[in-house]
């Protein structure tokens, strides 16, 4: 698809607090990003940002030589403590997404002032990418810190002999990454959709489609539970206390849940009725809880 990366892995310790200055820092970068696609208008290319084809072929073209990965490829979690670490290759990302930064930004510029499904999608991805080349920035500190020294030890005092571990700039960098990712995944998915690439486009756009996906259901799941925050997906009942031997059999231990997304039903409101629940799309992530099968006598 593009320039493979070498993976590379970063141990991130993680616990249920954040903290103030990590939220500052991680809005301090997303405003740099909004700036910096804003402030690309002036570069945009000179070219008809209407039109859709034109975009996905500038689309096209850059796909070549963008990285397969964003700077979170993978996330490992540990089952006890709360430690995990996070794969990945953030300064190679870094290094290929800022020879291409000056062309995803007049990308996303034209396909942002343009009208269309084509153009909305595009935008989407070429934020993405813009995403994921800040928050690979932020990875790629502690990937380069001061290794020197070991990270988190102590002498017979408690007080500390080895390098400070770069908690904060980790975090802000996988929470851009997979705020990317999201654009990815509303981008691509829909370009597939729309299916309006000449073939060659189409088949690259698809698989990244496929991937987005793949991700969103496998390692964002284990993402946000190395950032201590909720799981992507919740369960809901769809139908309780029902019986088909009313009388006989209890209905009180009957229940049928359906696993759906997390921020879906909070923008619904939050209440599972049935009007929400038409509204709503079963979902397959790794953090569905994998009940048992009724049990039958």
């Amino acid at each position: 698809m593009g320039a493979r990366a070498r993976s590379r892995s970063v141990a991130l310790p993680v616990g249920p607090a954040r903290t103030l200055l990590v939220a500052a820092f991680a809005a301090a970068l997303a405003a740099l990003v909004v700036l910096g696609v804003t402030a690309a208008s002036a570069d945009s290319h000179d070219t008809d940002g209407d039109n859709p084809q034109e975009l996905l072929e500038r689309l096209d073209t850059l796909e070549n030589d963008l990285p397969d990965d964003g700077p979170v490829s993978e996330v490992l979690l540990e089952e006890e403590v709360t430690w995990g670490e996070v794969v990945g290759d953030a300064t190679g990302v870094r290094s290929t997404l800022d020879t291409l930064e000056p062309e995803l930004r007049a990308l996303f510029v034209d396909a942002d002032e343009a009208d269309g499904s084509v153009a909305d999608a595009v935008a989407e991805v070429s934020r993405g990418w813009l995403d994921m080349w800040q928050g690979a920035a932020s990875i790629a500190t502690a990937e380069g810190h001061d290794l020197d020294f070991p990270v988190g030890t102590t002498d017979d005092l408690g007080v500390a002999t080895g390098a400070d571990e770069l908690r904060g700039a980790i975090e802000v960098g996988v929470e851009l990454a997979l705020a990317g990712h999201a654009r990815h995944l509303a981008g691509y998915v829909e370009l597939r959709e729309l299916g309006e690439a000449e073939p060659g486009a189409q088949a690259r756009f698809d698989e990244r489609a496929d991937a987005a996906e793949a991700y969103d259901a496998q390692v964002r799941t284990r993402a946000v539970l190395l950032l201590s925050q909720q799981t992507t997906s919740v369960l809901v009942p769809v139908t309780r206390f029902a019986s088909s031997a009313p009388g006989v059999e209890s209905r009180a231990a009957s229940v049928e849940v359906v696993c759906v997304d997390r921020e879906a039903l909070e923008e619904l409101g939050g209440v599972v009725t049935d009007e929400v629940l038409a509204q709503l799309e079963a979902v397959e992530r790794d953090d569905c809880p994998d009940l048992p099968e009724p049990l039958e006598d």
